[in-house]
């Protein structure tokens, strides 16, 4: 009896697993099943998405209105953009304990939103003993949080009317392309003049200042962009009091025609270098230290 039983036993358990066998089959190959997930899914890089930047959405408020995108460029909140204000932040603990730190700043729209927050890397040494003719790196972050513009300045002579070694200062992107530079060019009327040139040393346009000697300048003083022929002004660059935040600060205006927002940038370089080599010292209740 046992026997017979055992035989049975096992006759059912092979039919089970044959019945098993074919349920599986039947399954695996029906059209609407799935294979299961065996790595991890990789980013998409393509035409549009390029890096490890992440399109993050964000909201950007500017004259009022609240838009969302994502952004896939930190140069996309420079679109529809003709104005910008540069205002410096100043931390609270340096003043308290009289320390020099690298410079911060806000990028702002006029009546808008902070679209960028602009932040100094630079060597002590340089700083307190070149003043504002020190080199730097100064990263823009957007408010998406990652890094938009990258901008490398060189040291260089604090005057604008030697011709020694004048001041250049280079635009970044983060991937690592150049999107061009901007060069003090020599002036012999005593004039502030500089050349704005593209990723392909194009000279696309030219800003002069007022006259001034070495790194001083008047307040009140403003910079005009011309086109690349110098027949045209197309924007400033000012220097203004905002009795609001009680502090000066940078309003740059630049022509309404521009859709490239590499040559947006490359202005806010040039206002940004202008800040440095006449700007600074003025907020400052100490003597201006330059490299010359």
């Amino acid at each position: 009896m046992e026997d017979i039983a055992l035989r049975e036993y096992s006759n059912n358990l092979t039919r089970f697993r044959e019945n098993l066998d074919l349920s599986l089959d039947t399954v695996f190959s029906h059209p609407n099943f799935e294979q299961p997930v065996t790595e991890q899914p990789q980013p998409i890089i393509g035409r549009d998405f390029t890096g490890t930047r992440r399109p993050i959405p964000v909201a950007v408020i500017d004259r009022n209105i609240t838009r969302t995108f994502s952004p896939l460029s930190g140069l996309d909140f420079l679109d529809d953009v003709n104005q910008l204000i540069i205002q410096q932040n100043i931390e609270l603990a340096d003043l308290m304990e009289n320390r020099s730190s690298g410079n911060r700043y806000a990028v702002k729209v006029p009546r808008g939103d902070t679209i960028y927050y602009a932040t100094e890397s630079s060597g002590r040494f340089q700083k307190s003993c070149c003043g504002s003719g020190r080199s730097f790196s100064m990263r823009l972050y957007d408010k998406s949080q990652q890094e938009a513009l990258i901008f490398d300045r060189r040291l260089a002579c604090g005057s604008c009317t030697f011709w020694c070694y004048l001041q250049r200062m280079q635009i970044w992107l983060p991937s690592g392309e150049l999107v061009g530079a901007v060069f003090q060019k020599t002036s012999f009327r005593m004039k502030s003049l500089f050349n704005v040139y593209n990723t392909h040393d194009e000279l696309i346009y030219r800003i002069e200042g007022p006259s001034s000697f070495g790194c001083l300048i008047g307040k009140a003083d403003n910079f005009q962009i011309y086109n690349f022929d110098g027949s045209m002004q197309i924007g400033s660059i000012i220097y203004q009091w905002d009795q609001i935040q009680v502090s000066y600060n940078i309003l740059l205006q630049m022509p309404s025609n521009i859709r490239n927002n590499k040559y947006k940038a490359l202005l806010l370089g040039a206002a940004f270098l202008l800040e440095y080599m006449y700007f600074e010292s003025s907020k400052n209740k100490s003597r201006c230290l330059c490299s010359c």
